[in-house]
Parts: C-alpha cells; sequence; structure tokens
C-alpha cells in the first residue's frame, strides 16, 4: 500500500489565447493541482487516461506510469481565451480520453489509511461513484474534491451538495459555492453547503475555511508577482498545494497560505513551466522563500529552490 496523495482527473492539450498571445500547452485540472503537490511532496501520483496522440508525455514522466494509461480515444483538448480580466471563456472543449476516467480505474487497493486522494473536475455522477467507491472500500482516506462552475447546474447541483457532504474537504470558489446553493450571498452559501471541511477560495483575498461550523477568514499572503503570464489552472494549483501542505502540516492556515504563493507563481510563467523545476524541502520553506523576497526580485530568489 501507498501512503501518498493521489490525483484523479483530466490530463489534456490546451490552446490557451491571452494578452500575452497564444499557447499550446500541457493542462487539465488533476495535472495542473499534481504538479504544484510535487513542489512539497515526493510521494505524488496521477490518475488519468490519455491519448495516443498527446505529445507532452515526456511532462508525464516525473509520476509513475502505473496509474496513467494510454487511450485509443484522441487526448482530451481545451481551447481557452481569456479577456483583460483574466475571466474565462471555453471556445472548445472535446474530452476525448477523459471520459474514460471511471471508478473501474482507481486503485483503491493502494491506498493506505495515510493516503489523500484529490477528484480534480469530473462530471458529478463520475465523481459520486468514485468517492461511493473510496468510502465502501478504504473509508479511513481522506477525501478532498472540487468542481467547476460548467458543471453546476440542473440536478448537477443536488449531486454536488451530497459529494460535498461526504468528502473531507470540498473546495470551491465564491461563485460556484453561491451557484451550487441558489444564494444571493456568500454568507448564506456558508451556512447551506454542509461539509467536513469547507474550502471557499476568494482571489487575491485569500480563502474561508468552515470545519464544523467554525468558520475562518485566511488572508492570502500576496507576492510581488512581476508579470501575470497565464492564470490558466491556478485554482487547480491552489487544490493540490493546499492538500499537499496539509499533508505535511495538518496546518489548515498554512496550507492556504502556501497555496496562494504557489498559485502566484504559477501565473507568473505559460501553465506550469514555473512549478516544474521548483522544489521546497517543506512548508517552513515556502515561508522563508517569501521573505527573501524583500532582498531581491521573484526571478533572484526562485533560483534558490530550483532543483
Amino acid at each position: 500500500m501507498i501512503d501518498g496523495l493521489f490525483f484523479i482527473g483530466h490530463v489534456s492539450i490546451d490552446k490557451v489565447h491571452n494578452i500575452n498571445g497564444s499557447n499550446l500547452q500541457p493542462g487539465g485540472a488533476a495535472l495542473y493541482a499534481a504538479i504544484a503537490a510535487k513542489t512539497l511532496l515526493e510521494n505524488v501520483y496521477l490518475i488519468s487516461v490519455v491519448g495516443k496522440d498527446y505529445p507532452f508525455l515526456e511532462v508525464l514522466d516525473i509520476f509513475s506510469k502505473r496509474f496513467i494509461k494510454i487511450s485509443s480515444a484522441p487526448s482530451t483538448r481545451f481551447n481557452i481565451r481569456y479577456n483583460e480580466r483574466w475571466e474565462a471563456k471555453y471556445l472548445e472543449a472535446k474530452y476525448g480520453s477523459g471520459l474514460r476516467i471511471s471508478p473501474l480505474l482507481i486503485p483503491v487497493e493502494v491506498f493506505s489509511s495515510g493516503s489523500m486522494v484529490h477528484i480534480s473536475p469530473l462530471s458529478p455522477p463520475r465523481v459520486k461513484k468514485i468517492v461511493d467507491l473510496i468510502r465502501e472500500k478504504k473509508p479511513e482516506v481522506k477525501i478532498s474534491v472540487n468542481t467547476w462552475i460548467g458543471y453546476i447546474k440542473g440536478v448537477n447541483k443536488d449531486v454536488l451538495r451530497e459529494i460535498a457532504s461526504k468528502v473531507d474537504f470540498f473546495i470551491v470558489n465564491d461563485s460556484e459555492a453561491k451557484a451550487l446553493t441558489n444564494a444571493r450571498s456568500l454568507a448564506t452559501a456558508l451556512k447551506l453547503l454542509e461539509s467536513k471541511t469547507l474550502v471557499v477560495t476568494l482571489g487575491d483575498l485569500g480563502a474561508i475555511v468552515n470545519r464544523d461550523g467554525d468558520i475562518q477568514l485566511v488572508p492570502a499572503l500576496r507576492i510581488p508577482v512581476e508579470r501575470v503570464v497565464d492564470t490558466t489552472g491556478a485554482g487547480d494549483t491552489w487544490c493540490g498545494s493546499f492538500l499537499a501542505a496539509y499533508k505535511q502540516t495538518g496546518d489548515l492556515m498554512k496550507s492556504v497560505t502556501v497555496a496562494s504563493v504557489i498559485s502566484s507563481i504559477k501565473c507568473t510563467g505559460w501553465g506550469f513551466s514555473k512549478l516544474l523545476n521548483l522544489k521546497f524541502k517543506g512548508v517552513d520553506e515556502v515561508i522563508n522563500y517569501v521573505i527573501g523576497l524583500k532582498e531581491g526580485g521573484m526571478q533572484k530568489r526562485i533560483m534558490d529552490y530550483i532543483k
């Protein structure tokens, strides 16, 4: 059995357009989250399906191939355009091999009592089946789920609220929290959404953590960013680094802080290029990195943590 952090979800080919130009790059929510977690932990595993046509297979070399399946179906593809306010519009979404991510793919037999499993955005009925399987076979495993605003409609709302009540961490942004509960205010949404630990991300403001009715606002630790290049996957990066930090420390406040820092670093390059060779020995080293920013620019300080 493996005491690790497992990420389930899409690995994709992304065509991204924003104010800085266009780029074809590896993507997918699970891949962003797993690479972010890798900046803090070694035992990080990716559970996904990619097509034989996937052009970025070398990116997957940092993960065990044991849980990554190669399919004859075409790879998942997203075509995303951002406006000046970094609001995303999906011009095209072809799920291809990603549709083959199912409960049958989940290696529950290898999960240890100390394992954590994060399910990145997939269709809510599939997520529910995966959650139910893990709860039945390995009830001691901690489960985290985050979703996407595009899935929050119709009967999916009921399915997602049921999922939230079953998992250890349910992570959404403020717009998703209100959409899930049909609430006009975030305060109302916080009362209506039930989860062991509900995390509502607030962008630059930080995050609200509601654990068993104890609600805390954790301000984001903002770091100086010379230039925002690409925000694709910033929320998934937040999730991955938050869970890695929590697995290391069990401290929610430190984990939110670390998540905001690593997500900010990600946004300074296309895709997750700024994270691939980044390695912190632990949560405290992330804090030291931020302190060190006062002594020089981001690029100067970040070189201290390149493998």
